[in-house]
């Protein structure tokens, strides 16, 4: 693929000037509402001249979720609740996989909606850049918007168009450079990131930056065969929570949302009714037990207190709840009992 050198969109040059009355709104010039690009179930998520944003841990299925975008707006009928009123083009371009398993995700697109896959479409078009360095990357992006003029653009894997997503400066400039972007080309540009391990929210500056500058941000959940997606953060109506799984051809489909599953209580497995622990005793316990280090087992320990699953008397014993033990202890060593 060849690169433009006027196409790569660099930090512009100290004191570079612009037209500041183009910036100014002029409340009597008439503006249409944001054309939709993607709805679900009917709610706007993604419109003209914005980005979004779909984020989850690894293995959260999120790729498939933007397959199913894909497939929504190729499709003349609404796939899993994703349509558009849109009539355009979609690019999609991968950073992450090796080709065969990018080949994968352009005939998936392709056969959920059944379309053929053996052959290319005018409407769709497929990169992956994963051999690329991150700013050869970011040029590539520049220049297949510039070729293709897509209307949706999802970009699987945009902190790798970064040399380092927890740069603050690099992940505002690359920020600003996907918002101009959808603006310079009326397009919505819907970015997939990872979240932060045990966390729902966006690794990196990177993450935080783009998620203040988004439309939809789309939070995506696995729970065992099933992933739960779920508005994290909307401008417009927030769509209702729904799941999917993936059928026995590897193709999404809906299902209905995993039922809760009660927490196990670890204390009152391990714990004796009636017995007083010292503190050194229930940490040793509660290590074993749940597979924690010392400093979790501790955090879970008072945590547990506060949420009133374990007492704690003024002597620094801890016993369960509903013991008829005395309040008041005498006072208990370090050592167990």
């Amino acid at each position: 693929m060849g690169f433009v050198d006027d196409c790569v969109m660099s930090k512009p040059a100290q004191g570079a000037k612009f037209d500041l009355s183009s910036l100014i709104i002029d409340l009597s010039e008439q503006l249409p509402d944001p054309q939709p690009i993607v709805r679900l179930w009917g709610n706007l998520i993604a419109s003209r001249g914005n980005i979004s944003a779909v984020v989850g841990l690894a293995k959260s299925r999120k790729t498939f979720l933007t397959c199913t975008v894909a497939s929504g707006f190729l499709a003349d009928v609404e796939f899993l609740g994703f349509d558009t009123p849109a009539v355009g083009k979609i690019v999609y371009i991968d950073t992450e996989q090796a080709r065969a398993h990018v080949h994968k995700i352009a005939r998936r697109i392709l056969r959920s909606i059944g379309l053929p896959t053996d052959r290319n479409h005018d409407k769709l078009i497929v990169a992956a850049l994963r051999e690329l360095t991150p700013d050869q990357r970011k040029e590539a992006t520049a220049e297949i918007l510039r070729r293709y003029k897509p209307d949706l653009l999802i970009l699987d894997g945009v902190a790798d168009l970064c040399n380092d997503p927890n740069d603050l400066h690099e992940s505002e400039a690359l920020t600003c450079e996907l918002m101009h972007w959808s603006s310079e080309y009326d397009n919505h540009i819907l970015c997939v990131l990872h979240s932060n391990p045990g966390g729902d929210k966006a690794r990196g500056h990177l993450g935080s930056a783009l998620l203040r500058k988004s439309e939809t941000v789309v939070l995506v959940k696995a729970d065992g065969a099933t992933s739960v997606v779920s508005p994290q953060y909307c401008r417009n109506e927030p769509f209702t929570e729904f799941a999917f799984q993936i059928d026995a051809n590897g193709l999404p489909e809906a299902c209905g949302l995993p039922v809760p599953q009660p927490k196990e209580d670890v204390f009152a497995e391990v714990m004796e009714r009636g017995k007083v622990y010292a503190h050194s005793e229930l940490v040793a316990l509660i290590m074993g037990a749940a597979d924690l280090k010392e400093g979790s087992a501790k955090s879970k320990i008072s945590r547990a207190v506060k949420a009133g699953l374990v007492v704690k008397n003024q002597a620094g014993g801890y016993y369960l709840p509903g013991s008829q033990i005395e309040a008041a202890q005498s006072e208990f060593s370090d050592e167990p009992f």
